[in-house]
């Protein structure tokens, strides 16, 4: 039977972060043998470093390289639960070196062995419909937001790695909710899955700072991407308050 501290551990949300260490030693203590400038090191330290998830097993991997790591370096290794849904669990891996500059990350899958050990929250599954949902309704009570696009006749996406929303806005309203409209979103707000935990559920609202500073992406018409600005940052602000909700 799971216990509730194994419950709590598996959450959106829930992070882990070693201490720099250098990758050979690290590679040799956990008995792993690659060639000095094998593109494997950096998922072979994250594999050996990374603490498991909880009551489940890894079932899948995705990896990817800004620049890959040497077995001289000293790196850290962060990761953060990005999705729950059913009884697999997502988990963004990141091998950052000791500047702090990301050098490596990856996507992980894993499978529960008893769904029980993280429940679903629709308010933490990003840019799915049941979230979308239960975002237009707190939008709904947002006067502010409203006025803001009491003009505008169009629809804005939303895209949490693979996964994409559509909200059908017109004059103020939020008519539809959908994975595809017709004919496609006005303009999409892009952000991979674990920065999407970062608006969310950090302490600080720090959206437009990030906006500013570039670290979002978008496609379709950016100069509506920037004047809409401002609705975006409320949207994420709403998003804050659903979560807040689900973790009370």
């Amino acid at each position: 039977m799971s216990t509730e501290a194994t419950r709590e551990l598996v959450a959106v949300g829930n992070r882990t972060a070693t201490r720099p260490q250098v990758v050979a030693e690290t590679l040799t203590a956990a008995g792993v043998s690659l060639p000095a400038r094998s593109a494997l090191i950096g998922a072979a330290t994250a594999d050996v470093t990374a603490p498991a998830v909880p009551g489940a097993r890894r079932i899948g991997t995705r990896w990817n390289a800004e620049q890959f790591v040497e077995s001289t370096e000293s790196v850290s290794v962060e990761t953060v639960i990005t999705r729950i849904t059913g009884d697999r669990v997502e988990r963004h891996v990141a091998l950052r070196d000791a500047n702090g500059a990301l050098r490596e990350s990856g996507t992980e899958t894993w499978c529960l062995d008893d769904r029980a050990d993280a429940p679903v929250a629709p308010e933490l599954d990003f840019c799915s419909v049941e979230w979308g949902n239960l975002l237009s309704d707190s939008l709904e009570g947002d006067r502010g937001f409203t006025s803001s696009l009491s003009t505008w006749d169009g629809t804005i996406g939303l895209r949490c790695g693979d996964r994409e929303l559509h909200l059908r806005m017109y004059k103020g309203d939020i008519v539809d909710v959908s994975r595809r409209t017709p004919h496609g979103a006005t303009f999409t707000f892009v952000a991979p899955a674990h920065t999407w935990v970062d608006l969310v559920l950090s302490d600080t609202d720090d959206f437009m700072r990030r906006a500013i500073s570039g670290e979002f992406s978008s496609t379709g018409d950016g100069y509506e991407y920037l004047r809409l600005t401002k609705p975006l940052n409320t949207i994420i602000a709403h998003a804050r308050l659903i979560a807040r909700k689900a973790n009370s």
